[in-house]
């Protein structure tokens, strides 16, 4: 499942509360690692998920315990589209420094059968050219996954940012480092 903007502020998944141990110096921290896929047909498009509370967005969401990366990509992708896909390689890795952590890690992926269909927490799926899916997908963050899985590089791009006051309706994001591998 995908994390929303409200689960990386609070660490809250499926609806409950995550718990926060105290870290060194009795700081509440909780870690959270996500998976998101950028996945490609065989005719270049992407497929993108629809939430009720996020809009359009990229499969994926928490790797659960005990579970490898790939696994939850495999798994998160098959739960919300009912496809079948394959990662390629490691695109990004994106780290929310906020209170929970939370470190996505971004593949670029292949499809290998099934058509797309809405399934867990997402209300819609389908296939978009790659600039469609760019103007769909509109947390600020996210998008920048979707555009780095796309460009041209073959490393792995890492970006650190915390979440600022925003006085628009939409949550402000600044980069605290961007490193191209």
């Amino acid at each position: 499942m995908p994390l929303n903007s409200a689960q990386e502020r609070t660490g809250a998944v499926d609806g409950h509360s995550a718990p926060i141990p105290l870290g060194a110096g009795g700081n509440k921290r909780q870690d959270i690692v996500g998976v998101s896929s950028v996945v490609r047909d065989g005719d270049g498009r992407i497929l993108l998920i629809k939430t009720a509370n996020a809009g359009w967005e990229l499969p994926g969401g928490q790797v659960e315990q005990g579970e490898d990366l790939i696994g939850a990509l495999v798994r998160e992708v098959r739960e919300e589209t009912g496809c079948e896909i394959e990662a390629e390689r490691l695109t990004g890795i994106t780290l929310n420094t906020g209170i929970p952590r939370v470190t996505i890690l971004t593949f670029l992926c292949r499809h290998i059968v099934g058509d797309p269909y809405p399934g867990d927490d997402s209300i819609d799926a389908g296939w978009f050219t790659s600039d469609t899916a760019v103007g769909l997908v509109t947390h600020p963050v996210e998008q920048l996954q979707l555009k780095d899985a796309l460009g041209d590089g073959q490393g792995v791009v890492y970006r650190a940012y915390r979440r600022v006051a925003s006085e628009g309706p939409h949550d402000a994001f600044e980069v605290q480092r961007l490193h191209r591998c």
